[in-house]
């Protein structure tokens, strides 16, 4: 099985994201911005059937990001995800019989999403939002000369989504939902995401539940990617991500924590993801 497939499974599985900010765009002039860091270590693998397997030597990746969200006007938000520094990793290998198969790593930009959130309804207890995000192939597809590994999958897609959001106030919660379509290039499979968002504050600490999950049209040039024929296609998953945050005194600043873990899924990698971040709002 190819490494350079397992790698970019890591990709498509976490750059899926429920917005900061959910059916709500931000206010004009108003932002929310965030540098995070994201940390995988994976040695289980969910192949095309759907079983947990494991998989030698582990896959690594590293990257440092910015998110942010800021209101061009009271309906019309822009929104982007950055990650300015991604270090993909085969870790080194000590076989049984003693061998050493020497690993390697590649460090780049990464894939890149820009794109607007409107408003559609705004006023009313439901609010529902329209995104459309523009996914731009700033990472590394090919590799080095030594090995296939990789900071994106090398092709330009647009996704667009729709999330409604509910306040739940008096209670200091709220709730959100999420489905979209990913329209993909260069044969990969169209793709349909969902998810449902929950949080409730306690003072200055808020605690977040995600659950998220990908689906393919299975429509690319291939099926089956044991094959080894496109390599990062027809990956589908379902994801738990609980997070906690912390704001400071200010309202302005806090901290953030959290982690992700496939539930189920095909042809993607199995192990638990973790994040931590620093956000901004202004």
């Amino acid at each position: 099985m190819r490494i350079k497939f397992l790698i970019l499974s890591v990709f498509t599985l976490f750059s899926f994201q429920v917005f900061a900010g959910g059916g709500w765009p931000q206010k004009k002039g108003k932002g929310y911005f965030k540098v995070g860091q994201f940390a995988l270590i994976a040695s289980r693998y969910y192949n095309p059937e759907g079983n947990k397997i494991r998989i030698e030597p582990k896959i690594s990746l590293f990257t440092t990001s910015l998110y942010g969200e800021y209101g061009l006007t009271d309906k019309l938000t822009i929104v982007g995800y950055v990650p300015f520094f991604t270090r993909s990793i085969l870790n080194n290998l000590q076989r049984r019989d003693g061998e050493f198969v020497e690993g390697n790593q590649l460090t780049s930009f990464g894939d890149t999403d820009i794109g607007i959130k409107y408003g559609l309804i705004t006023d009313k207890p439901i609010v529902v939002s329209a995104s459309l995000i523009l996914g731009l192939p700033f990472g590394n597809p090919g590799g080095t000369e030594t090995s296939s590994l990789q900071t994106g999958d090398g092709e330009f897609n647009q996704k667009l989504i729709i999330e409604a959001s509910k306040s739940l106030y008096p209670i200091p919660a709220y709730v959100s939902v999420l489905v979209g379509v990913n329209h993909r290039t260069e044969g990969f499979s169209e793709e349909f995401h969902y998810g449902i968002e929950a949080g409730y504050t306690y003072k200055s600490v808020t605690a977040i539940a995600k659950l998220s999950g990908v689906e393919s049209f299975m429509n690319g040039l291939s099926g089956d990617n044991s094959q080894q024929s496109v390599f990062g296609n027809n990956i589908e998953f379902l994801m738990f991500s609980p997070e906690i945050s912390y704001e400071f005194k200010s309202k302005k600043a806090g901290l953030t924590a959290g982690t992700s873990i496939a539930l189920s899924g095909r042809q993607v990698l199995a192990s638990p993801a973790y994040t931590a971040g620093v956000y901004l709002k202004i």
